[in-house]
Formats: C-alpha cells, structure tokens, sequence
C-alpha cells in the first residue's frame, strides 16, 4: 500500500510553521496546558478533519464566520503538528518536519 502525500500551499507551511513553534514554547511554559490538550485529542482530529482541506485552497474562507473556523482548524493543526513534534523522531507532513531532539535521519539535519 502507498501513502498518499499531501501537498500543502507553501504559505499554508509557513504559517503552519510558526504556530507549531508558539505551541511548543507554550507547552513547555505550561506542562498542564500539553496534559489538557492531550485530553483534547479527538476534538482536535475532528476539527482538522471536517475543515482543513478547505486550508489548501485559497478563498474558501470569505465571511466572518468561515474567518473563525480557519482560525480554529489552524490552531488544531498546529496543535496536533506540536504534539507530534515532541514524540521520538518528530513529525512530517506535507514536506515539512517538525521536531524537538536530534534524532537520526532528521530531515532538518540535511539543511
């Protein structure tokens, strides 16, 4: 079986970026917001899933309420991209990789 690959906007990946890095300086200020989060991780994956294809394309987002739902499905994504940045051997998606430690074949250690 082949995994499929997402492809992200670049500038998806960059703010993307920027907020995993603000979830992790936060949870390593607040080791009981990482524990709360980590009780929210089905909401979390259900927010990402019902509206982050939407995130691929631009203007799927054009009134005030669609404004709020991106900015709930972004800050779940990176949520869940820093909770996955943390674990053994980071996280990739879409290209990108997000990690805490060195660890062997790190992506960023070829940069």
């Amino acid at each position: 079986m082949t995994a499929l690959r997402t492809e992200a906007p670049p500038s998806l990946l960059l703010v993307l970026d920027g907020l995993v890095h603000l979830h992790l300086a936060r949870f390593a200020a607040h080791p009981t917001e990482r524990a709360r989060v980590l009780a929210e991780t089905d909401n979390l994956a259900d927010r990402t899933t019902e509206t982050g294809d939407r995130l691929a394309a631009p203007g799927n987002f054009r009134n005030d309420s669609d404004q709020h739902a991106r900015g709930q499905v972004l800050t779940a994504m990176a949520t869940c991209l820093a909770l996955g940045a943390e674990q053994p051997g980071g996280v990739s998606w879409s290209g990108a990789h997000w990690c805490t430690a060195p660890h062997p074949d790190c992506p960023k250690a070829n940069r």
